[in-house]
């Protein structure tokens, strides 16, 4: 068999594998009946005239000269009604305001509203009811390894890009900024510079995530390398609320300092898989002391999502709401139990 038509059958493997996949969740008169490979084609093109509708293209005044690039990034529309748009803080690079390309190519001003550096991510406004098009968000939380997703941009200032592929890793860290917090879905959709701040969707067409980087994240010259890298809903979805309606944000607070849970420190609390993380002190009086938590415990699980890095802790409480309680399941003394803690606010 040579190597062209080796080639064309692992192409036609892969492509009827999705169509299986996306067949066993679509709603359909005959869900037993397993969708043919144009009808998947359809229902991809249909998804990405959807998603589309709602994806803007950004163009900011360069810090330097005050020249105008095009293409530098991309956004999504969150309220048509009221004209709110998400993209990632390094597209804005300290600019308060953008043009904004919609996608029937009419051009629209767009002024910051607020932008966070730490998880990347900034809020504009443009004319209320200028876009007929809106995204929803989806949970992130429910997306694991191996899911379909679809991204929508401007690479390299081509817009309208459109690309699938699959969740590859969760619980990314890049440490693109100092004190970050950073808990990235990493996918394999091709993305590259001026994707950044554009929809990474389910294949129900919510965002479960905020593309934001490349590669290896990092470098002079990054470009894509087969991977790229999404903020979660879980971590942006609060934040983008707090930024529209006020431009600042406030991080929960939980008190405690943990390190990282090796193999054999699983293996020696009698836990059946590597995860948690280890308390190593806990603040007087914090939240955490007052709902139990005490210095050895484990972290295994917050608000039922499975912690596997310091970083998550840190990510995750953050994104909640201060005064707002999560469910925590710990580890103490060999005992598993699920509190409730009430987040306290992270000082600035």
């Amino acid at each position: 068999m040579n190597m062209k038509r080796t080639k064309i059958l692992w192409t036609a493997v892969l492509v009827s594998s999705f169509a299986v996949l996306w067949s066993r969740s679509a709603q359909s008169e005959a869900p037993n009946k397993a969708m043919t490979l144009l009808e998947f084609s359809e229902q991809s093109a249909e998804l990405a005239d959807r998603v589309s509708r709602a994806t803007v293209y950004l163009s900011v005044a360069k810090n330097s000269g005050g020249d105008m690039g095009r293409g530098l990034g991309t956004g999504f529309v969150v309220d048509a009604i009221k004209g709110i748009v998400v993209t990632n803080a390094h597209v804005m690079d300290g600019a308060k305001s953008a043009t904004v390309q919609l996608h029937d190519g009419r051009v629209v001003r767009g002024s910051l509203l607020g932008v966070d550096e730490q998880t990347d991510l900034a809020v504009l406004d443009i004319p209320a009811g200028s876009s007929m098009h809106q995204l929803e968000w989806g949970d992130s939380d429910l997306i694991r390894p191996g899911h379909l997703v679809m991204a929508i941009g401007s690479p390299l200032g081509m817009e309208g890009t459109t690309s699938l592929g699959v969740i590859s890793a969760l619980g990314r860290r890049l440490e693109m900024v100092e004190d970050s917090y950073e808990d990235f879905l990493q996918f394999d959709a091709f993305i590259d510079r001026g994707s950044s701040g554009g929809p990474l969707v389910n294949m129900q067409g919510e965002v479960i995530g905020i593309n934001t980087a490349i590669g290896g994240g990092g470098g002079s010259n990054p470009a894509w390398r087969g991977i790229g890298y999404a903020i979660p809903t879980a971590i942006a979805e609060r934040y983008v609320g707090d930024l529209a309606e006020t431009g600042t944000i406030r991080r929960g607070w939980i008190g405690v300092s943990v390190d990282s849970l090796d193999a054999q420190g699983a293996k020696l609390r009698g836990l059946d898989h590597t995860y948690g993380v280890r308390v190593k002190s806990v603040v007087k009086d914090g939240p955490a002391e007052n709902a139990g938590v005490r210095p050895d415990d484990v972290i295994l699980e917050i608000d039922g999502r499975e912690i596997r890095t310091p970083n998550q802790v840190k990510a995750r409480i953050a994104a909640v709401a201060p005064g707002s309680s999560v469910k925590v399941k710990i580890l103490s003394k060999r005992a598993i139990r699920t509190i409730r803690v009430t987040l306290g606010v992270l000082d600035a």
